[in-house]
């Protein structure tokens, strides 16, 4: 081969060596591309702890049992608060499964949130699926996913909870974002400040305060004394 062929073959192979360098090196940006993209959906998924979407037959708004039950339960929580969730899924239920379900109590939940802007946020969002007919799914959904951090709340959150439960995610959205259940959390405000709630929860059973989240039994022994 003459030294002409040489060199020009080398040319040939030289430039075969870049266009594949240059070939992987985009291929390399492609994958690191799609790895951040991944990454950052990952990232902006909502994990969520799903709850049953069944709306109880006995429930009346954000209340559960009949006007007629001869005893009253008013709940004043704050869907942040650690002791609410513990009397929601403990008390709460048992209270429900007790007595609401068989007609002598009417359970009440109201919005305690003393202008804290984390729990006024929730308050407000329980009240735009309230005006679906869904308070109690919601209100489920959102102490399931209590969880301490900063964003446990946030926006994204309450829609994505929303949109779990199978609510109008539209119309969902408006309500939050119109502040259309605002008056609605500003008045359980209100009836909380007139009722002497300063904690939360807040429990009266036909008038009687309870503070804190107790046991089932002490609920227990003052309804069926509420009953005699």
């Amino acid at each position: 081969m003459s030294k002409r062929a040489q060199t020009r073959v080398e040319q040939q192979n030289k430039k075969r060596r870049q266009r594949f360098i240059s070939i992987g090196a985009i291929i390399a940006v492609v994958l690191i591309v799609v790895i951040l993209i991944i990454r950052q959906s990952n990232q902006d998924a909502v994990e969520i702890v799903s709850v049953d979407k069944e709306v109880p037959a006995y429930a009346d708004g954000k209340a559960l049992g009949s006007v007629d039950a001869p005893v009253l339960v008013q709940s004043f929580s704050n869907f942040p608060c650690p002791h609410c969730r513990t009397l929601a899924r403990d008390a709460a239920s048992q209270i429900e499964s007790n007595f609401v379900e068989s007609g002598l109590v009417r359970y009440e939940y109201h919005y305690a949130t003393f202008d804290q802007s984390v729990g006024r946020f929730a308050a407000e969002a329980a009240e735009c699926a309230n005006q679906q007919g869904a308070f109690w799914p919601y209100h489920d959904i959102l102490y399931a996913n209590q969880t301490g951090a900063r964003d446990q709340y946030s926006e994204r959150r309450l829609i994505a909870f929303a949109e779990d439960i199978d609510l109008d995610g539209g119309d969902f959205r408006s309500c939050l974002d119109e502040g259309k259940s605002s008056i609605v959390v500003q008045q359980d405000a209100a009836l909380a400040a007139e009722m002497g709630v300063n904690a939360t929860p807040t429990v009266f059973i036909n008038g009687e305060k309870v503070e804190g989240s107790m046991p089932f039994e002490i609920y227990k022994e003052i309804i069926e004394r509420k009953l005699e």
